[in-house]
């Protein structure tokens, strides 16, 4: 029973994303944004993407939440080709989601959520671009499906102590002990504890900038017994009804009510309790 959870666990960290990329990265391919000139963006609106559904998740369970595309492109990066090149893709508010490569494995059970959320972080705090298969082999491998969350811990840790770019601090797998603690812990880890100057940005739809710490966060996804990990970029209106919580994956992003976020969390819990627990989330600090 234990082996057969084994193989489903994170079988639903499958991808949308068919732009693949060679497999020798090295660090050299580790890059930043090189500016000139005013700032300008546009829209890639014909950029081709994918859709549908794949495996134990489809995007109609994702529909609901849907915010933005994230297809700006800043005309003032000399090197945003470059970037895109690496999947890194432009979210409306100022974060980055990147795009998500093809599963591989048997049955495509080696899903890339985890790679993906590093590359997430790893843009968002230090500024540096790395395509999600670069993390595969090197620093998010394990003898289970996907990654693990000790696994992705201990390899963000390496990267974030490598990098020069990178912040100090330490990258820590915390457990919510109930949902309001759950929450709490989100957002703790969303507010900055440094100033950086590799910390994104984001705009609210008030117009208010913010500093924000992205969170990633494991759940099972709605509509299917797949486990996820996806990048949480800010939480509005804690405290209300209508709590909210901004999730970067897919190269999309996505707002959810903070009560449903909560039951997909306590989902990974309720499907596969002898592996993990509820209300995990990987902070920085």
């Amino acid at each position: 029973m234990l082996k057969l959870k084994l193989h489903l666990v994170l079988v639903g960290c499958l991808t949308f994303a068919a732009n693949a990329y060679a497999q020798g990265q090295s660090r050299s391919d580790f890059i930043s944004e090189i500016a000139s000139g005013k700032k300008f963006s546009q829209k890639n609106i014909s950029e081709r993407r994918s859709t549908g559904e794949k495996g134990t998740i489809d995007r109609d369970s994702w529909s609901s939440y849907y915010a933005d595309a994230c297809e700006v492109s800043y005309n003032h990066i000399r090197n945003e080709q470059e970037l895109r090149n690496l999947n890194m893709r432009r979210c409306d508010d100022g974060t980055v989601s990147f795009l998500q490569p093809d599963s591989e494995g048997w049955f495509g059970n080696e899903g890339k959520c985890g790679q993906t959320a590093a590359s997430n972080v790893l843009y968002m705090y230090c500024g540096l671009a790395g395509h999600p298969n670069w993390y595969s082999n090197r620093f998010l491998s394990d003898v289970t499906p996907g990654v693990r969350p000790g696994t992705l811990e201990n390899g963000l840790n390496t990267i974030f102590n490598e990098e020069s770019a990178c912040p100090g601090g330490t990258w820590r797998i915390q457990v919510g002990s109930s949902y309001n603690d759950f929450l709490s812990k989100i957002e703790a880890g969303l507010t900055p504890k440094f100033n950086h100057k590799g910390l994104i940005t984001r705009s609210r739809g008030s117009g208010e900038k913010v500093k924000r710490s992205p969170v990633v966060a494991l759940l099972r996804s709605p509509g299917s017994r797949g486990l996820h990990w996806v990048t949480i970029t800010d939480i509005l209106n804690r405290g209300t009804n209508s709590c909210q919580l901004v999730l970067n994956h897919w190269d999309d992003q996505y707002i959810v009510p903070c009560h449903k976020f909560g039951a997909w969390s306590w989902g990974v819990y309720d499907s596969y309790a002898v592996l993990f627990d509820a209300y995990t989330i990987l902070t920085f600090e």
